[in-house]
C-alpha cells in the first residue's frame, strides 16, 4: 500500500511538472536508482548520460547525492540542455541513502500543482499589502516591511518548458532576500520580532570550494546540535539576529560567511503544506526546507553554508 501511494504521488507530480508525461530520474546513486526501480519509477544513473552511451531523457528528475560523482555544473547544464528538469539537489544538504528514500517519500506526498497554486495566493497576498505584513505563530510574532518594489523566488507554473530547468525549492516556497551577496542589508525590505525555531538547515552550493567549502561538516553538526536543543527562541532587528543562537553563535557566524554578520539573507514562506507532525525534523533534508510554516535564513551557500532556521506552525498574516 505504502509504495502504491509512494509511486501514484510521485507520478502525479510528474505529470503536473511535465505536462501529461511522466519523467526519468537520474542520480549519481546505484542504491537510489535500484529503490526508485523497485517502486515502479523509471530511474537510472547518471552514467549512460554522460558516457555518451545513452541519450539525455527529454524529461529528467536530476537527485544528485554527491556532486564529486558529477561534472561541473555548467558542463552537466549542457549535456542536459535539451532536456526538461526538475533539480532535487539533496548533495547540498545529505547526500546519504536513507534521508534520499525519505526525500522522495516526502516528494510524493506534496502536491506540487496545489503548492505552485499556493505560492500565487501567497504573493498576491504580499502584493496587497504593501507596506506591511506579519508572520504569527507560537513563540513567532514578525513583521515584515515591504519595498515598493518586491523581488521575490518562486514557481507560478507547474509546468516546465520543452528545455527548461527549475529546482523543487522554487515549486514549494515563496521567497525573498533582504541581504545582497556581498552583506549589504536592503533597509526597504527588512524583518524585525521574534521567531520560534523549531528545525534548523544548513547547506552548501556546489561550487563552493576552498577553506570554506571544508566547514560543512561543522556547520552540520551545528545544525544537528542547534535541532537537538528546539524550540529556540530568537531574536531579529532590522533584518540581523541580535539574540538567541547561544552558544551556535560564533559557530554560526564563522561557518556561513563572518561577511554577513548576522543577517538574514533570506524569508521564505512554504508551501509544500504537508503536515508538521509527518515530517522528520532530525533530518537535513532539502523536502523539509518548505514543508510547512517559514524559514529565515543566514548565509548564501555561495560565499558560506546557507542555514534556515524554520518555524513549522508560523504563517502570514495581514495587518
Amino acid at each position: 500500500m505504502r509504495e502504491t501511494v509512494l509511486r501514484e504521488g510521485t507520478e502525479a507530480n510528474l505529470r503536473s511538472v511535465f505536462g501529461g508525461d511522466d519523467g526519468c530520474f537520474l542520480t549519481d546513486d546505484p542504491g537510489l536508482a535500484a529503490w526508485l526501480a523497485e517502486h515502479g519509477l523509471r530511474a537510472a544513473t547518471f552514467d549512460g548520460v554522460l558516457s555518451g552511451r545513452e541519450a539525455p531523457p527529454a524529461r529528467a528528475v536530476a537527485v544528485p547525492l554527491d556532486y564529486g560523482r558529477l561534472p561541473p555544473r555548467l558542463e552537466l547544464r549542457d549535456i542536459l540542455s535539451a532536456s526538461s528538469v526538475l533539480w532535487i539537489s539533496l548533495a547540498s544538504f545529505c547526500g546519504d541513502l536513507e534521508t534520499a528514500r525519505y526525500a522522495i517519500e516526502k516528494f510524493s506526498e506534496i502536491d506540487l500543482r496545489n503548492a505552485v497554486a499556493t505560492n500565487r495566493r501567497i504573493i498576491t497576498q504580499l502584493l496587497l499589502s504593501r507596506t506591511e505584513i506579519g508572520i504569527s505563530g507560537p513563540g513567532t510574532d514578525l513583521t515584515l516591511r515591504l519595498p515598493e518594489v518586491l523581488q521575490l523566488s518562486s514557481r507560478t507554473r507547474a509546468e516546465l518548458l520543452p528545455d527548461e530547468h527549475s529546482t523543487i525549492g522554487n515549486y514549494f516556497e515563496v521567497a525573498m532576500s533582504p541581504t545582497d551577496l556581498a552583506g549589504r542589508i536592503d533597509t526597504d525590505l527588512s524583518v524585525s520580532g521574534t521567531l520560534r525555531i523549531d528545525s534548523v538547515l544548513v547547506a552548501r552550493h556546489r561550487e563552493l570550494q576552498g577553506a570554506r567549502a571544508d566547514r560543512f561538516e561543522a556547520a552540520r553538526d551545528i545544525a544537528e546540535e542547534m535541532r537537538k536543543a528546539c524550540p529556540l527562541y530568537v531574536t531579529i532587528e532590522d533584518n540581523r539576529f541580535v539574540d538567541g543562537f547561544g552558544p551556535w553563535a560564533d559557530g554560526i557566524d564563522a561557518t556561513s560567511g563572518p561577511e554577513y554578520r548576522a543577517a538574514v539573507t533570506e524569508i521564505a514562506i512554504g508551501t509544500g503544506l504537508l503536515d508538521p507532525a509527518r515530517v522528520d525534523w532530525s533530518l537535513n533534508c532539502l523536502l523539509n526546507e518548505g514543508a510547512a510554516g517559514v524559514h529565515l535564513g543566514v548565509g548564501n551557500g555561495l560565499n558560506g553554508m546557507h542555514f534556515d532556521f524554520i518555524s513549522t506552525e508560523a504563517r502570514l498574516v495581514t495587518r
